[in-house]
């Protein structure tokens, strides 16, 4: 399961690759022929509206996982762990997740460079931008989605998990409540927990020296 914290670092991965994305292909194209001001004029145009594009889609998408987070929905189609998550997911074939991300954009980065150095002058299209809008707005999509949901964490005091990063109509979410006894008596001096029972509330708010009355 990942934790916010795991789709935060999925988001810099994203963010950060998809610039370095976008330096590699206005580079290739360089290289290939291409002249310097047309080249970075289009990519950078094709990487801030797609970026834009992609990032907006994103968050239209993740509304939908959002939206089974908050109170109102109850919760009936989310998985309830006995324990919070502490450690990171694991990648595929073993790895650490953080590797696999880097391992995606690396393999894209060199599919772009390959792409471009066999089509030639051939391929007009600014594919470096694309490509780098598409990594750079899902990954501000991801940082976006992981602080509004932690915000409801702290809201409902719950730990939200997620079954991928790719936060799509399949991943799955579970949640996990911690135990009334693990949770302090009172915040603060003179707060009161909302939980207590009603004659519990009554002590708790009453001031030292004082009786409540039964």
């Amino acid at each position: 399961m990942f934790r916010l914290e795991d789709l935060r670092r999925v988001g810099w991965t994203q963010l950060f690759g998809g610039m370095v994305t976008l330096i590699v292909g206005i580079i290739a194209q360089i290289a290939i022929g291409f002249n310097l001001t047309p080249v970075v004029t289009q990519n950078f145009i094709y990487y801030i509206l797609f970026s834009i594009g992609w990032f907006l889609f994103s968050q239209f998408v993740m509304a939908s996982i959002y939206k089974r987070l908050l109170p109102e929905q109850k919760r009936a189609k989310l998985t309830q762990l006995s324990a919070p998550v502490t450690t990171p997911p694991v990648g595929r074939f073993g790895m650490a997740f953080q590797y696999t991300e880097i391992i995606y954009v690396v393999a894209w980065v060199v599919g772009l460079v390959v792409i471009i150095l066999l089509a030639g002058q051939n391929l007009t299209l600014p594919i470096g931008g694309f490509v780098a809008a598409w990594l750079v707005g899902g990954g501000i999509g991801r940082l976006r989605f992981s602080s509004k949901v932690k915000q409801e964490e702290e809201e409902q005091g719950l730990k939200f998990y997620f079954s991928d990063s790719f936060l799509g109509p399949s991943t799955s979410v579970a949640f996990y409540s911690p135990k009334p006894e693990d949770q302090p008596v009172a915040t603060a001096a003179g707060s009161v927990p909302s939980n207590l029972p009603p004659g519990v509330k009554r002590r708790a708010a009453a001031p030292q020296g004082t009786k409540t009355g039964k």
